[in-house]
């Protein structure tokens, strides 16, 4: 399982960016990957990578200047074995396991 805090982002419609810390809850190495519901007014680093248990990363996302509405950004993970150096390679194989979504707000 995992969190993100700040759990959501709210942007000016003329653009900015953001940092959130994805945390981990699991006693396991775990995947990521982040997908978002407007790829032409968000950017994301990075889209994936690891977290070890217990641990965090951070992800930074901006948003570019456009109409003010509602999206969100949806982070998928999985568990991995700690020799995975790939961290594409669970999800191009299935293996997500859950996911989170965070709302993105542009004013």
């Amino acid at each position: 399982m995992i969190n993100v805090e700040p759990p959501a982002g709210n942007f000016a419609a003329s653009g900015g960016s953001s940092t959130h810390n994805i945390i981990s809850e699991s006693d396991s190495r775990l995947a990521f990957k982040v997908k978002s519901s407007n790829n032409e007014h968000y950017r994301v680093r990075p889209v994936y990578g690891f977290i070890d248990a217990k641990g965090k990363s951070s992800l930074e996302i901006n948003r570019l200047p456009g109409p003010a509405k509602e999206d969100k950004i949806v982070i998928q993970y999985a568990e991995v074995p700690a020799e995975e150096t790939d961290p594409q390679a669970p999800f191009k194989a299935g293996a997500q396991q859950g996911e989170v979504i965070v709302k993105m707000i542009a004013a």
